[in-house]
């Protein structure tokens, strides 16, 4: 239902002056009064945007339904020291490591060494390595290397120094194992399952490569 507007009296000569005295301070509180309304508008609407900014922060970082995950990487690469897990990639082996594989390309399980001068060759696409090893099977690694080889020289064979490997740390004793005549055919067995980092040394070269041996059932 609107409201009908009243209209003011006149005032009397009497009064006048008293109300002429009062303008002043009724103006004064009007204008109070707008400011008060004003703060309270503008206080709304800031919680409002930063309700709205919040919300769309949220949508932003949330990712969305269904994203597929990043996969695995599988190509020739050096894998970092701290790796182990994906160190064994299955693909065409380097093609400097392709002598004798008929086809050349022939899909293999193999891990590069960190600064890609060695490859170790495995002959599993699942578990390669297994200690402890079960009866007619054997760790082979077929050891390639990328630079070149002092053959029949006294320093040409490829000493291993392995460390097993937790959270990054290594841990446990020394392992030492030693492929005559350099990188080529070798059976290496470690004592337990786990990541295990090899440092490699042959013919004035140095590398490092991480192989994972999964735990077999004893005999």
């Amino acid at each position: 239902m609107p409201f009908l507007a009243e209209r003011p009296a006149p005032l009397g000569p009497d009064r006048a002056p008293e109300a002429g005295k009062r303008a002043p301070e009724a103006e004064a509180l009007i204008k109070e009064a707008r400011q008060r309304r004003r703060r309270r508008w503008s206080r709304g609407m800031g919680a409002v945007l930063l309700a709205a900014v919040g919300v769309t922060t949220w949508v932003l970082l949330k990712p969305p339904v269904g994203a597929p995950r990043a996969a695995n990487a599988t190509a020739s690469r050096p894998v970092a020291a701290s790796s182990c897990a994906s160190a064994v990639v299955y693909g065409s082996l380097p093609t400097w490591a392709r002598a004798g594989f008929t086809p050349p390309s022939v899909a293999m399980p193999y891990a590069l060494g960190s600064r890609g001068d060695i490859v170790a060759v495995l002959w599993a696409q699942h578990d390669p390595l297994v200690t402890p090893t079960p009866p007619g099977r054997a760790n082979k690694i077929l050891w390639v290397s990328k630079l070149p080889v002092a053959v029949g020289s006294s320093w040409s064979s490829l000493q291993i120094t392995a460390r097993r490997l937790i959270g990054g740390a290594a841990v446990g004793a020394v392992q030492r194992r030693t492929v005559l005549g350099g990188p080529g055919p070798s059976t290496i067995d470690m004592p337990t399952a786990g990541c295990w980092q090899f440092t490699l040394r042959w013919s004035g070269h140095v590398d490092t490569v991480n192989l994972p041996y999964a735990a077999g059932q004893a005999n």
